[in-house]
């Protein structure tokens, strides 16, 4: 009887990732022109349940932001062709893709960088070498927030519920 047990558990257990896997999959585009972190960060997102895209420069990034809407996007600063904060500025000045959070990550760590890229509409700013688990966070969170639909003009803060 443990055994029947068991196996309705895996059922409903299964059933239950169904729906989660039902949901929209999160789409995030990565610009990393660095072939091997672009690989290792597409290959962690993917693992994590998003849609991955991946770019390798300025020109096929800015490209793919004309054709497509991302939830995330994950820019590097120093890219061949147009360089990260030319392609940021481009996707918050975009009316359909302004939505569109950019995670830049990137080596340049000056604060005067660090400032011009919160002043352009970076969500987050995140330098080299960093880890994968807190840029795993970081998109988790801003895809929550997403997800996320509150309530207005009742100033509490409360989910909407309805």
């Amino acid at each position: 009887k443990s055994w029947t047990r068991s196996i309705g558990s895996l059922l409903k257990e299964d059933k239950t990732m169904e729906t989660v896997t039902a949901k929209k999959e999160k789409r995030i585009l990565i610009v990393e022109d660095d072939e091997n972190l672009n690989r290792l960060i597409s290959y962690n997102l993917s693992k994590g349940g998003y849609a991955i895209e991946s770019v390798y420069d300025g020109i096929s990034a800015k490209d793919k932001l004309v054709k497509d809407i991302f939830d995330v996007v994950v820019l590097d600063i120093m890219l061949p062709g147009i360089d990260g904060f030319r392609i940021c500025e481009f996707i918050k000045e975009n009316p359909a893709a302004y939505k569109t959070f950019v995670v830049v990550l990137t080596a340049r760590a000056e604060p005067l960088d660090k400032i011009y890229g919160n002043i352009i509409g970076a969500d987050y700013y995140l330098t080299k070498p960093f880890s994968v688990a807190k840029l795993m966070d970081i998109i988790k969170e801003l895809t929550t927030i997403r997800d996320k639909e509150f309530s207005v003009g009742t100033g509490d803060g409360r989910e909407k519920t309805s």
